[in-house]
């Protein structure tokens, strides 16, 4: 492989010419995240049904309740947020609650990054339930971030924030989705805890932090879209999430494959 802006010759795994000191077309071209979903759909769709009982499994148990807890803090459940530690207090309450229903979805990375297959199985899901710890985890250390932020950038009663800082959320909020989901497979594929696996994401993938956000983005208003249609059919958030956890697992296992948990610039 040669640079294409100084025709200098590079190795298979170089994210930089050393050279010109220009990023090589590995990041767009080898790397590219929306080829391996492509690639990802392309496999699963002969063996979709063999995904489902699993995925069912995850969307009853956690998607389900999710919404639920969701409706209940928007419209029923009315927490204090007229001072400051109540706003804490509120804050951490809903950090909590979601943590506790979002493992049921993210337990699935424990058995398929197992093998190199698209199927999950009930039987696999209940075993993966022994790893919940480990993903509630993961899901309070999103949360409280999230929460955090919207604290710092939004402000607490007495203490304003200035409307610059609405921007700096929307940054933090992409930013860290980047940086979080790869460690998912990371703490299987490697094994790692949660909060290693976040911090091997951070320090290892910055050349490709753009790819993963995309695929991230994609994968997202793809389960947005499914969920709208959930009250309609149940397939679809199935699908849609199952697809988006066997790509996440394909995604990062090309990283890895690419030596990238050996390179930091």
């Amino acid at each position: 492989m040669r640079c294409k802006y100084c025709n200098a010759r590079l190795a298979s795994h170089d994210l930089w010419c050393v050279d010109c000191g220009r990023q090589s077309q590995a990041v767009k071209n080898d790397l590219s995240a929306m080829a391996s979903l492509a690639a990802t759909y392309k496999k699963q769709r002969q063996s979709f049904s063999s995904s489902v009982p699993g995925f069912a499994f995850a969307v009853i148990l956690g998607l389900i309740p999710i919404c639920a807890v969701l409706y209940l803090f928007h419209s029923i459940i009315s927490l204090d947020s007229n001072t400051v530690v109540g706003t804490f207090v509120n804050h951490l309450v809903k950090a909590i609650a979601l943590s506790v229903f979002i493992p049921f979805i993210l337990i699935a990375f424990k058995p398929i990054c197992g093998k190199d297959n698209y199927s999950l199985g009930l039987s696999e899901m209940f075993s993966a339930l022994r790893d919940y710890p480990r993903y509630f985890a993961y899901s309070l250390i999103n949360a409280l971030f999230f929460a955090l932020i919207h604290l710092i950038c939004y402000g607490v009663p007495g203490f304003s924030s200035h409307p610059i800082l609405r921007l700096v959320w929307l940054i933090l909020v992409n930013y860290w989705l980047a940086i979080s989901v790869p460690a998912l497979v990371l703490m299987e594929e490697l094994p790692a805890s949660a909060w290693a696996a976040i911090k091997k994401s951070y320090r290892h993938f910055h050349d490709v932090r753009w790819n993963l956000y995309l695929m991230v983005i994609v994968l997202g208003l793809m389960n947005l879209f499914a969920l709208l249609l959930f009250f309609l059919l149940f397939v679809p958030s199935v699908l849609m999430l199952s697809l988006s956890v066997f790509a996440l697992r394909d995604y990062v296992r090309r990283l890895i494959a690419f030596e990238l948990l050996e390179y930091r610039r």
